[in-house]
């Protein structure tokens, strides 16, 4: 009786070791494929912004880390715009409904770029938000954009949400 109760716990403690591997393999296959997805999504979004003249940024993911990077390229604008193509990216490959973006981040990458991800927000079937301040420092052509896609305005002089101003 005590021999069967112990070979049952050794039986039982091999399946435990061989369950965990099993689930480590399939955790690292899943991480795979969800990488590859959105890296491909990236590259595509990337290319109708830059026409392939900029890397777009690479997902990967380790044991207990990721990586998000541009190859060749640290720059601040390359970095928050690679931001923004990857909220898109899981914006298209997903069933999230909104994204939000604010000024911050859109103010740090170049004109050209910005005005090419307006053209996808506005292609976008799904819900984007957002913040832009210092309309006028933006290109005639992206002014253009914005006043045509504009939903709500605010600003000074009584134009404040709520009606007033927080500032």
């Amino acid at each position: 009786m005590k021999n069967d109760a112990y070979n049952k716990f050794i039986e039982l403690k091999n399946n435990e070791s061989i369950d965990k591997k099993r689930v480590s393999n399939i955790k690292d296959q899943q991480l795979s494929i969800l990488s590859s997805k959105i890296n491909i999504e990236m590259n595509r979004l990337n290319n109708i912004i830059y026409k392939e003249e900029n890397n777009a940024q690479i997902l990967s993911f380790s044991k207990n880390n990721y990586s998000f990077a541009t190859p060749e390229n640290t720059g601040t604008g390359i970095a928050y715009k690679g931001l923004v193509i990857f909220d898109i990216s899981v914006l298209n490959l997903t069933n999230l409904p909104i994204i939000v973006h604010d000024s911050f981040v859109l103010k740090q990458i170049s004109d050209k770029a910005f005005e090419k991800i307006l053209e996808l927000y506005i292609k976008s079937e799904k819900q984007v938000i957002i913040a832009i301040d210092k309309k006028n420092s933006y290109t005639d052509e992206t002014q253009k954009i914005l006043d045509e896609s504009v939903i709500l305005n605010l600003g000074s002089n009584g134009n404040e949400l709520f009606g007033k101003s927080w500032g």
